[in-house]
């Protein structure tokens, strides 16, 4: 019987230079659910790489086939802003939603070219 082959698990680092883009955007982008979220492991984190590239292949064929992953991948924003940041410091609750869509938007659309 074999078993099977190890996996080495990605850090952030890694899944910066697959996506082209700064550790810091990956953080961004992991708290605003764009990318998937790793599990921490000691005072790190790590991506199965299963589960990192599975993600990857659903929010790029997306587009093609006319598909949407989910909410937080199609309407995620690309980074954090200062326009976010007002729009959560907000003390009308109907603004700052609106003004988190609209960034969201914008900066999914960002992404999705930026994918291509």
């Amino acid at each position: 019987m074999t078993s099977p082959a190890p996996f080495r698990p990605m850090s952030k680092d890694e899944i910066a230079d697959v996506l082209g883009v700064s550790a810091r955007t990956v953080e961004n982008w992991v708290n605003d659910g764009i990318v998937p979220a790793p599990k921490k492991l000691g005072n790190r984190v790590y991506w199965h790489p299963n589960v990192f590239y599975a993600w990857l292949d659903a929010y790029l064929l997306s587009d093609c086939l006319g598909t949407e992953v989910g909410p937080d991948v199609a309407n995620a924003p690309q980074a954090k802003t200062d326009g976010i940041k007002q729009a959560r410091h907000s003390k009308d609750p109907e603004s700052a939603t609106g003004e988190i869509a609209k960034l969201r938007a914008n900066t999914a659309a960002k992404l999705a070219k930026m994918m291509k």
